[in-house]
């Protein structure tokens, strides 16, 4: 596990100097914004957020009046948090941890962990999503809150994905031009993503000085997948969402995986679950 969390911060390392840009261009951060500030300030009670990244979410959420925690695997993306936090001057409302979406250990049991921007794609492996749905039942109070979403693979979205698509084309700070691009390997079988990212910088006559690329790596669940692991591991599903506005999911309609669900009031403890089905099991 420690391995696999080095690896992991190393990869959202290397996107943090682009990573206001890459939010800032995707369709579906704007969309999630409002939806899970929404949820924080109508929640009274300790607010938690996985995969804070730079605060984008947890810092408008804080400037009104929310107190957070945010985790992170990255201590880079943290940093940003950190900048972001103080500049809105709202720093005594964030307390930010660095720790692995399955083993963080809260000072008391939250009222609601949240999940945002396909977070839950981050962990690579069933086991390891596993991992962290026990993890994150375990440090919800009795009647907390869970509120993540995923990927919705369709042959549209995999489609577009796969397309190299130019993301941004933007000034360097010395004036020059730069191009943000990026492609997808999606691979159904095994439910895997590899973003490939690559940022052009040219001089001043256009020429190509300088290129670098980042990959990130990605996967999902079907949302029958995502079902049975939040029922096994002891959840009430509160609803399922097909869209940021609240739309109920229709696997003809949805555009995105959307999941309320809450531990028991009266739960004690986690399900021991001596044995998954098939799909995780060898993963």
């Amino acid at each position: 596990m420690a391995n696999r969390s080095n690896h992991t911060a190393v990869e959202y390392d290397s996107f943090a100097d682009i990573y206001s840009l890459w939010t800032d261009t995707a369709a579906a951060a704007q969309s999630n914004l409002s939806f899970y500030i929404q949820a924080y300030t109508a929640t009274d009670g300790p607010i938690v957020e996985l995969g804070v990244g730079d605060g984008r979410i947890a810092v408008e959420a804080a400037s009104r009046g929310c107190e957070i925690v945010g985790i992170d695997v990255s201590p880079a993306m943290l940093a940003l948090c950190r900048q972001r936090a103080k500049q809105a001057g709202v720093s005594d409302k964030i307390t930010l941890v660095e720790a692995d979406f399955r083993n963080f250990q809260l000072k008391q049991p939250a009222a609601l962990i949240a999940l945002p921007y396909h977070s839950f794609g981050h962990l690579t492996t069933n086991r390891s999503k596993c991992q962290a749905v026990e993890r994150i039942y375990s440090q919800l109070r009795p009647g907390g809150r869970f509120l993540f979403d995923d990927f919705l693979m369709t042959p549209q979205l995999a489609s577009r994905m796969r397309q190299v698509q130019l993301r941004a084309a933007y000034r360097s700070k010395f004036g020059t031009d730069v191009l943000l691009w990026v492609t997808s390997q999606v691979d159904e079988p095994s439910q895997s993503i590899t973003v490939v990212t690559w940022q052009d910088d040219f001089d001043a006559d256009g020429q190509l000085e300088w290129r670098r690329y980042r990959r990130l790596n990605l996967s999902w669940l079907d949302p029958e997948n995502v079902q049975q692991l939040l029922t096994e591991t002891g959840f009430q599903i509160n609803a399922c969402l097909g869209d940021f506005t609240g739309s109920a999911f229709s696997a003809d309609t949805a555009v995105e995986q959307i999941w309320d669900v809450r531990k028991p009031a009266h739960a004690t403890s986690m399900k021991v679950i001596h044995d998954r089905n098939n799909w995780t099991k060898g993963i």
